[in-house]
């Protein structure tokens, strides 16, 4: 498993392991679609034009498909990474708190607002419970 404490922000490198969780079908169904598409302009097409025309519709149309198979991964590591950062840095701020640290704040994006919620309590937990900790550690005087 990847070491994330004291990595600031998540980063596309930390979530391309969620990839194909969160869009792996949705690509592979996207891919497949274009695919058979191309395949079926192609066969329609490729009788009504002649040998320099088959020639050039296959080449635009397997630009087309490369560039939009491209643009469909870029698509798919975005939106894992919007999706999968909020759990990397939740995960990151539980490390943290397993390992006594309760100085560091869950801070998620800002474009994260749906988040606020879990954010806040967090937060609130966390410091529920190093005010826990810390009257545990303090000393009892007896009484006298």
């Amino acid at each position: 498993m990847i070491d994330l404490q004291g990595v600031r922000g998540t980063g596309v490198r930390h979530t391309l392991r969620y990839v194909p969780r969160f869009t792996g079908l949705w690509l592979l169904v996207c891919v497949a679609t274009l695919v058979v598409f191309a395949l079926a302009s192609y066969l329609g097409l490729a009788d009504r034009v002649g040998d320099e025309g088959r020639s050039r519709l296959l080449l635009v149309l397997t630009i087309q498909t490369v560039c939009v198979i491209v643009g469909m991964g870029a698509l798919a590591v975005f939106t894992t990474h919007r999706l999968a950062g909020p759990i990397v840095a939740l995960l990151r701020a539980c490390g943290e708190v397993k390992e006594g640290r309760y100085d560091r704040p869950l801070r998620f994006r800002q474009n994260d607002r749906h988040l606020t919620d879990l954010e806040t309590a967090f937060n609130e937990m966390v410091d529920a419970v190093r005010r826990r900790e810390a009257d545990r550690r303090r000393p009892v005087n007896p009484a006298s």
